[in-house]
């Protein structure tokens, strides 16, 4: 195989292994090749006749590694063209655009669209990423201390966050949607609830209908959010969420006896990284 050298090389691995066995002070050895007492010296005191890499040692990049990291994972699951994927993450990361979200892309080997994944990319189409399914779960209690898991699921790429409170109230509905709100790598355009009394006052107003007033209906509203509720007792409607708190609870407190909240809350983040890490697809 021919040997590469850097585009201004003086030398070849001939003449460095000359210099390098050579007795000849420098000055012979460079008159000899017609290159400076430096080149020469440079070469004595090296162990090998390879160029080194003129490549950085750190790359600097716009974009942290879990920007890079998180544009990768909704690339996986969703396989959106490259133009749908920078509207869509943009909302959280400003940073984000047409040439860095490529090169992220790439880096990752995953700028083109897999025969197999062009059918998919066609279905998330009938729904942009931005459409949140959340609903509240119970967990066991622990010390006395009840425990509840509020989730929230994309309904196009199926990424999902869930985090653990005590009580089941709506300012910690308020809290969550600020979190989802930081997490999810999109603009949240609607959220799709049960009736729970942490989401709405449907059933203490008159017509069963919500005054606006309730504070989970306040921050959607905030927020430009169009929040929607599930028809009375059909739990069906909110399907994807209901399957997503069943594939938590199989691979967690299923299978596992916490002593604690934070053995409880630990096991339960490292599920969701595992998640995230693997581009796993839930629901």
């Amino acid at each position: 195989m021919p040997q590469g050298y850097h585009t201004n090389a003086t030398t070849n691995l001939h003449s460095r292994e000359i210099i390098q066995q050579s007795s000849l002070s420098n000055t012979e050895l460079a008159e000899r090749f017609r290159i400076n007492e430096k080149t020469v010296s440079k070469w004595k005191n090296r162990d090998h006749l390879e160029d080194k890499s003129s490549r950085p040692h750190t790359i600097k990049r716009s974009l942290t590694d879990i920007e890079r990291e998180v544009i990768r994972v909704v690339r996986t699951l969703t396989w959106i063209e490259l133009d749908d994927l920078v509207d869509s993450v943009q909302a959280s990361i400003p940073k984000a655009n047409r040439s860095n979200v490529y090169r992220t892309l790439r880096d990752f080997g995953v700028n083109r669209v897999p025969e197999e994944k062009k059918e998919q990319a066609k279905k998330f189409k009938e729904y942009e990423p931005g459409y949140l399914h959340i609903d509240v779960t119970y967990l066991p209690k622990l010390e006395g201390i009840k425990y509840y898991l509020y989730v929230a699921i994309d309904r196009a790429t199926r990424l999902m966050f869930f985090k653990v409170y005590t009580n089941k109230t709506a300012d910690n509905a308020v809290t969550f949607l600020d979190y989802c709100k930081s997490y999810f790598p999109f603009y949240i355009s609607h959220v799709l609830t049960d009736n729970g009394a942490e989401f709405t006052d449907r059933f203490t107003c008159k017509k069963n209908k919500p005054s606006g007033n309730h504070l989970f209906d306040i921050a959607c509203i905030n927020g430009h959010i169009d929040h929607r509720l599930t028809a009375p007792a059909t739990p069906k409607t909110n399907g994807m969420v209901e399957r997503v708190n069943g594939t938590i609870k199989n691979a967690t407190i299923k299978v596992l006896t916490y002593k604690d909240e934070t053995e409880l809350k630990a096991d339960l983040d490292k599920f969701l990284c595992t998640t995230i890490l693997t581009g796993g697809m839930v629901a």
